[in-house]
């Protein structure tokens, strides 16, 4: 069976937007924010105590625990307890993150040893703080009952501790460390948490490679473990993950070859993200995967058939792919295929379908893809790539598009007057290429355009004001084209002539204020070089001399006369 080797190198990092797992549905308390009593009993004791103790450890600089006073803990903030045990079985108290590295609301200093006493703890969230400089408390292993532990954002330092193994007996289900500072390996032990369903590691930087022991968690839907320096081999355990929708390792280093055996069971695999490390991938040409990706993110092309993907975000950015582009699902919204080694750019119709063409024409290499197929579309670029041609009209006709980069080609040709036919477009990019003629007036007619960059063309004309492209005022996404004016350049257009359109080219038009005065300053030498030939006729050629004046004195005879019977008549 022939296969063929796919080798992926850098490409973009590939977010996933997975939703929360709803755990805390499945436990029998209500909200934190209220107290269930029992028998006159508010909470226990040594529960109470042993919170008392975390707040003591704990920098509260907003003094988000003012309600952790008096004898019903209960309903504090943050805390969850059993219906009719009052025993605690939720701690919530996560932060507020304003981007990846601040909080408005932190809490920091360290966790208490004290909460091994919550006997009863399902649910630790502590993410979106400022633990740094702590490590992962190694006693969280210590808690029995413990299925959901989200660490996130927290600033963490140190290893994973192996000790967190000691939950396997347990039930968690829910591991969230992503974006600490983390370091180290990842522990074999983590394999015994069979009843896994979501980890994420991702954003630390854990190195050597990625244990074998995962492939045990036969329940795992989310494996995410990108950023980090993960380097060694993939392990086709990977492949007994049956329930594993979401597989990323993004942005790592690792190396091997990928087969058809990590794949082998994948059946509810909907996001895979393997760009930015050293990976190949080595599938028979007749392999169907049995999975419908919705997401992926990978330095080399697989044959993208209609049974086996769909895609609804598509990235291959970054790479040095040629060769095809297989005919892709209606449901795509975004198309990345920037700083790449495509060559060409033709539209050719075959009946109903709109077709575009991406070709070299001296090497015969092509891609092809279906402007019908992506009607839905709302983001493409192809920019960094060595496109020559026009632009398609049949690109005008994808009227959800909001993005669109065709710069740092070599197309060539006008802007097509459709383009104001693209309604939603929000950013257009069409810099450095070597298009020519007017700006075309439609391009006003883009009300939510609010990024425009048409710089280092050969553009020529007024620029069309009105509308939108008047609140674009930086001259710098018009330079590079000196046959445009108009605001917001500094020239003024009283010397440029007016394109019809944006049909051809006058032989006078686009002219730039240098062509000018080479005009002018040519008037001059032009004229004496002229009269000196002259005078040297007349001073070397005696019979011309005498022609030539003979000529003046008799022209000078009938002016004189004519002069002579106009003062007669008008006495």
């Amino acid at each position: 069976m022939e296969h063929h080797l796919l080798c992926t190198s850098s490409s973009f990092l590939l977010l996933f937007l997975l939703s929360s797992i709803p755990i805390t549905g499945q436990f029998p308390f209500g909200s934190s924010k209220q107290a269930y009593h029992h028998s006159n009993v508010t909470c226990i004791e040594s529960e109470r105590r042993a919170l008392l103790q975390l707040k003591h450890g704990l920098k509260d600089e907003l003094n988000r625990l003012s309600s952790w006073i008096g004898e019903g803990c209960c309903s504090w903030e943050g805390v969850g307890c059993h219906k009719t045990t009052d025993s605690v079985l939720k701690l919530d108290l996560h932060g507020t993150m304003y981007d990846d590295y601040h909080c408005t609301n932190c809490l920091g200093g360290q966790l208490s040893p004290s909460l091994v006493n919550l006997t009863n703890l399902r649910y630790l969230d502590m993410s979106s703080n400022n633990f740094s400089g702590t490590q992962v408390p190694a006693f969280l292993g210590l808690l029995k009952n413990l299925r959901y532990l989200n660490l996130s954002h927290a600033g963490f330092d140190g290893e994973i501790p192996h000790h967190l193994g000691n939950l396997s007996h347990l039930r968690l289900t829910y591991l969230d460390l992503n974006f600490n500072n983390l370091h180290g390996s990842i522990p074999s032990e983590i394999g015994q948490l069979i009843n896994f369903t979501y980890l994420d590691l991702s954003n630390n930087n854990l190195h050597e490679s990625i244990p074998s022991e995962i492939g045990h968690l036969s329940k795992l839907t989310n494996l995410l473990l990108f950023n980090n320096k993960l380097n060694g081999a993939i392990s086709t355990n990977l492949g007994q993950l049956t329930k594993l929708q979401a597989f990323d390792v993004e942005d790592n280093s690792l190396t091997g070859v990928l087969s058809e055996d990590h794949f082998a069971k994948l059946r509810e695999l909907k996001l895979l993200g393997l760009s930015r490390n050293s990976l190949a991938l080595n599938v028979s040409s007749s392999w169907v995967p049995p999975f419908q990706l919705q997401g992926i993110g990978m330095g080399s092309i697989i044959t993208c058939r209609t049974r086996a993907f769909q895609l609804e975000d598509l990235r291959l950015s970054h790479n040095f792919l040629t060769g095809h582009i297989p005919q892709l699902q209606h449901a795509l919204s975004v198309l990345a295929l920037n700083d790449n080694r495509f060559t060409g750019l033709y539209d050719n119709r075959y009946g109903n379908y709109l077709h575009e063409s991406l070709e070299d024409i001296k090497g015969g290499r092509e891609v092809e893809y279906l402007y019908e197929s992506l009607l839905l579309v709302k983001s493409v670029s192809l920019s960094a790539n060595n496109l020559v041609g026009e632009i398609p009209d049949g690109i005008m006709e994808l009227v959800q598009l909001q993005v669109l980069n065709l710069s740092q080609n070599h197309l060539t040709g006008r802007i097509p007057d459709k383009i104001g036919n693209l309604k939603q477009l929000e950013t257009l990019d069409l810099s450095m290429n070597a298009l020519f003629g007017a700006i075309p007036e439609s391009l006003s007619d883009l009300y939510s355009l609010n990024s425009l960059n048409l710089s280092h063309n050969k553009l020529s004309g007024p620029i069309p004001s009105g509308n939108q492209l008047q609140t674009l005022t930086d001259p710098s996404i018009y330079e590079g084209n000196s046959g445009l004016c108009g605001k917001p350049l500094p020239n003024s257009c009283w010397e440029h002539k007016l394109p019809a359109k944006n049909g051809p080219i006058d032989e006078d038009e686009g002219h730039s204020e240098s062509d000018w005065s080479w005009f002018y300053a040519g008037i001059g030498p032009g004229f004496a070089v002229g009269l000196l030939g002259v005078l040297g006729i007349l001073l070397f050629k005696k019979s011309w001399r005498y022609a030539y004046f003979k000529f003046i004195e008799s022209a000078c005879d009938k002016i004189w006369v004519k002069t002579t019977r106009l003062r007669r008549k008008f006495r």
